[in-house]
Formats: structure tokens, C-alpha cells, sequence
């Protein structure tokens, strides 16, 4: 079977940035920067939501050995 190399034009677009529609064109710096803010929320809310299991984890098996 012989094997066919990609274009070097897809290669690239892969590793772009990932692009909105022609409809927001204009709007991705406000969208990009939603974006980031909805990331740093999430982010903070799964943080908090882990540190409340690692110590409930902590306090119950504390409560466990003693």
C-alpha cells in the first residue's frame, strides 16, 4: 500500500489558533477574552470543589485512625 504524504498547507492549519465564524469575525478579541474569563471561573470552581474533597478525605480518615 503506498503511502501519501499531507499537503503542507493542512499541516499548518491544524496547529492554528482555532477560528469563529465569518458572522463574529470582528468580535474575536471580545470573544477570546469570554472565553478566558469563563476558564478562569471554571478553573476556580473545580479548584474549590477538589481542596472541599481533599478535606473532607483528610477529616474523615483522621476521624478513622483516631
Amino acid at each position: 500500500m503506498k503511502r501519501r504524504h499531507a499537503p503542507l498547507n493542512l499541516g499548518m492549519r491544524f496547529h492554528g489558533p482555532l477560528r469563529f465564524g465569518r458572522r463574529w469575525r470582528g468580535h474575536e478579541r471580545v470573544l477570546r477574552i469570554g472565553q478566558m474569563i469563563l476558564f478562569i471561573c471554571l478553573a476556580v470552581a473545580v479548584s474549590r470543589l477538589v481542596a472541599d474533597a481533599i478535606t473532607l478525605g483528610a477529616g474523615a480518615l483522621g476521624r478513622m485512625l483516631s
